[in-house]
């Protein structure tokens, strides 16, 4: 395997009602390409705040993040929302999906910022929907789905422009016990066939699906090692 993401004393600092606080605290984090990375970590310690750095949603105040070779820091907006947009799909735990679009046009989104036809586009999203089991639903609104569903059509979303990473925030925790692990057996499906996986969770249970396991406390980082 090689490096995917290459971290080193991450820093971010935040003041909320006049105190200041180190959200994340020189943190240093390596992930190679396939594996399947649990972060675990209760509410306020630092687990969002990493999320969005590995995402390039945010950027820290000192230390470097070197994404598949290329500094972080040196892109400006554009180049930053191209890397999102291509290189990571987004799992959220509220799905985030678009009311109005079924799930065959929420799965196809992230392809139409590219020049790809839209026969070619619905090809693809069809081909992740059946991935995900949900090919006879293509043209359900989110409305008209199960919350178990509606993770799967934007596990769909996710992966259907073949990102480097699948970056989940929670995935299973607007979900009962039993659909949460169907969407747990899909990600560790796709990690098998090769997708590298970062996922944040509070969870120890959900985070034993991964194949490494590491805690963020107070913005610090722990390694718990090898879960399988």
């Amino acid at each position: 395997m090689s490096l995917l993401i290459d971290m080193t004393n991450l820093t971010k600092t935040y003041t909320l009602g006049g105190e200041t606080f180190k959200a994340l605290d020189n943190v240093t984090l390596a992930v190679e390409k396939g594996e399947f990375l649990a972060i675990v970590g209760p509410s306020g310690s630092g687990k969002s705040t990493l999320m969005n750095m590995i995402g390039c949603l945010d950027v820290p105040d000192s230390g470097q993040y070197y994404l598949d070779g290329v500094d972080i820091a040196t892109l400006n907006d554009n180049q930053l929302s191209a890397i999102r947009n291509k290189k990571i799909g987004f799992i959220f735990q509220q799905f985030n999906l678009l009311t109005k679009l079924s799930a065959l046009e929420n799965v196809e989104l992230p392809l139409i910022y590219g020049d790809m036809n839209i026969n070619k586009r619905q090809e693809i999203a069809l081909d992740c929907l059946n991935k995900v089991g949900l090919t006879d639903k293509k043209q359900n609104l989110p409305t008209q789905l199960s919350g178990g569903q509606q993770q799967r059509v934007a596990i769909a979303r996710a992966f259907v422009a073949n990102p480097q990473i699948l970056l989940a925030d929670e995935p299973t925790g607007a979900l009962d016990s039993k659909t949460g692990k169907e969407v747990m057996a899909i990600l560790q499906e796709l990690n098998r066939v090769g997708n590298t996986i970062i996922m944040i969770t509070h969870d120890l249970d959900i985070a034993n699906y991964g194949t490494r396991t590491i805690r963020i406390q107070d913005g610090q980082l722990f390694n718990e090692g090898v879960t399988q």
